[in-house]
Order: C-alpha cells, then sequence, then structure tokens
C-alpha cells in the first residue's frame, strides 16, 4: 500500500444525546511508517468486515458527492485536501446530531493506493484514545497501532477512483451494520446508492469462481475440476433456506480461509456484497448452459459438453449433439406435429 494523504477530525457525541462537538484538524498527519501502519490495518479491518457496493446519489443537493467531485477537479494539493474534509465533516453534524443513539469517534480521511487502485476512504474509528491516537495543537499523533482491531473500526467507505475514470458502476464500497438507524446517518452523509441487483452479484459470483484457482479435494489433496468446484458451489448456495450467500462462509467452507475470494474479487476489480441474495436463474449457470440464437434456444448441463455437446474443429458454424434419445424425442415431436 502505498499512502498519500491522512487527516483525522474527531466529532463528540455520546449515545442518548443530541449534543455535537466537531474538533477539526488544520493540517495532515506527516506521511510516515506510523501513519502508513494505521491505514494498511484500517483498510484490512475494512477488508475483512461486511462489505456492500453503490455509486454516489448525485441528485441535486447531495453535499458530499458534490464536494468530492470539486476536489478532484483541484490540483488535489494538501491543502485542498484538508479543505475538502473539513467541509463534508461540518456537513454530517446536522445529520449525526437528530440520531439519539449515534455516537462519534475518529473520522479517518485517507487517500492511497491499493493492488493498483486508487482510493479515497473515510473509515469512523472508536475506543483508541490514548491507545493509537493523541491530539496535538493542529492534528493527531499515531502512537502505536498494536491496539488496532476490527471493533475499532465502526463504520468505513472507500471510494475506487479508477472506476469512477472508467466510468463503472460499484465504485463505493462501505460496511453495513446490523444497527440499521446507526448506519443509516452514515449512508445519507456519503450519499450513497445502490444500484447492483441479486442478479449481478450471482453473475459476479461465476466470474470468481470461474477465474479463481479451485481448492484443494480433500479426499484426493489434488484441485478440484473446474466443473466439479462449480456443481459444489451450486450445491453449497442451494441448501441455504434463505437463498443467501455469504461469501465469507464461502471461502472458509471451501479454502478454509474466509477471505481467499473476497481478497481475489478485490485483485480483479470484482464487485460483490459479502452477503446477498442469489438469483435462481444466474445460479443455475453454474451447472447449465443456456444459448437462444436463430430461433433455437439450447439448454443443456455443463457435465454433458463435449462428450454429448460439442463444437465442430471442422466447421465453426456446427454444434454437434450426439444422444440417441434427444434424437429420439425429437422424431416424435416433428412427428406429432
Amino acid at each position: 500500500m502505498e499512502l498519500s494523504k491522512i487527516i483525522i477530525h474527531e466529532l463528540i457525541k455520546e449515545s442518548e444525546s443530541n449534543e455535537v462537538e466537531l474538533i477539526l484538524s488544520e493540517e495532515l498527519i506527516p506521511n510516515n511508517a506510523e501513519s502508513t501502519a494505521l491505514v494498511t490495518a484500517l483498510s484490512d479491518s475494512y477488508k475483512s468486515d461486511r462489505i456492500l457496493y453503490a455509486v454516489f446519489d448525485n441528485s441535486e443537493g447531495k453535499y458530499f458527492p458534490e464536494k468530492f467531485t470539486e476536489y478532484r477537479a483541484t490540483i488535489r494539493s494538501n491543502v485542498d485536501f484538508i479543505n475538502f474534509t473539513r467541509l463534508v465533516i461540518g456537513n454530517l453534524v446536522g445529520l449525526i446530531q437528530p440520531i439519539t443513539f449515534a455516537t462519534g469517534g475518529y473520522f479517518v480521511f485517507t487517500e492511497y493506493i491499493d493492488n493498483g487502485y486508487n482510493f479515497v476512504a473515510v473509515f469512523l474509528i472508536r475506543d483508541v484514545e490514548g491507545k493509537i491516537l493523541n491530539k496535538t495543537a493542529n492534528s493527531f499523533s499515531i502512537q502505536t497501532v498494536e491496539y488496532v482491531d476490527t471493533k475499532n473500526l465502526a463504520m468505513a467507505c472507500r471510494i475506487n477512483e479508477n472506476r469512477i475514470d472508467e466510468e463503472e458502476i460499484n465504485y463505493l464500497s462501505f460496511t453495513q451494520l446490523r444497527q440499521q438507524e446507526v448506519s443509516e446517518y452514515f449512508k445519507n452523509w456519503i450519499s450513497i446508492q445502490q444500484l447492483e441487483s441479486s442478479s449481478d452479484y450471482t453473475k459476479s459470483l461465476y466470474e470468481i469462481i470461474t477465474q479463481i484457482e479451485p481448492p484443494i479435494n480433500p479426499e484426493t489433496n489434488a484441485q478440484y475440476e473446474i466443473e466439479t468446484f462449480r456443481n459444489l458451489v451450486y450445491s453449497y448456495a442451494s441448501s441455504s433456506p434463505t437463498d443467501t450467500i455469504n461469501v465469507r462462509d464461502l471461502s472458509q467452507h471451501f479454502y478454509q480461509d474466509e477471505n481467499i475470494i473476497t481478497n481475489f474479487a478485490d485483485e480483479k476489480n470484482i464487485s460483490i456484497d459479502t452477503e446477498f441474495r442469489f438469483n435462481k436463474r444466474q445460479l443455475k449457470k453454474f451447472i447449465k448452459l443456456e444459448v437462444n440464437r436463430d430461433g433455437i434456444n439450447l439448454k443443456f448441463s455443463r457435465g454433458v459438453l463435449n462428450e454429448k455437446v460439442r463444437l465442430s474443429e471442422d466447421n465453426p458454424n456446427l454444434v454437434i449433439i450426439e444422444s440417441q434419445s434427444f434424437a429420439n424425442a425429437l422424431r416424435n415431436e416433428i412427428g406429432n406435429n
């Protein structure tokens, strides 16, 4: 990871209170080993959390997206970054004030490169005063990252600028808390709009499973064949009584490591929510192939590909189906009509 900028502002608010105090930093935290270690620790903690994907709600009056766009249009100096963060954290005060059970914390704004992608991120951390951060005259000093773990990271949002530049969707990712009312203010502040459907995420999972290195078969100590692995993932997902897939649980089940699949998706720039309701039709792609062209609808199990259904090596326009029962059924259908 390559750190570019980091600044921390403190927002003080207690649960069951509507009083808010904002302590703004006037300068960036020095870019050194301690600040790099902090952002690395927060990023790692973020990746291990439940992540959802989205875009900005760019409708009129959405403050955070507007200021972020203005910042991207500047020369992106240190002063530009400081001004951007002070403006948007100031806008948060009015949003968090009415939320009775919401609490404040330290808002870490940072700009960095990870795995070749440019990110601007906001991490809300708590329970770190005196252990990790100390207030200085104009900023904060980082003491140690020894105590940073997942319980410190309350909420976070990460903006993938490469996806914005390439006009791709899902350039925002964020953590989702179970306390819906508390996390909702954070989403409203960032102005998050979720677009992807269960169909899209099921397609993304298929893309990942098709590309990732298959896990080891514990019975043979050899890698699963890709077709076998697809079938196993299909069976695993189909067994869910709620029609949902938790990608970390899936990864733990097959790789004995909950981060293998999400890390691969991150490396390949494939967006997929940590947990989503799967689309049954798209899930069947794991075990079936379907093509509808020129008035012909062909649907068959992946297991018969290159056995009973194959492409001709001599004629690129020829598909060969070699099945006595299929041929007999087709003759009967033609004869009856």
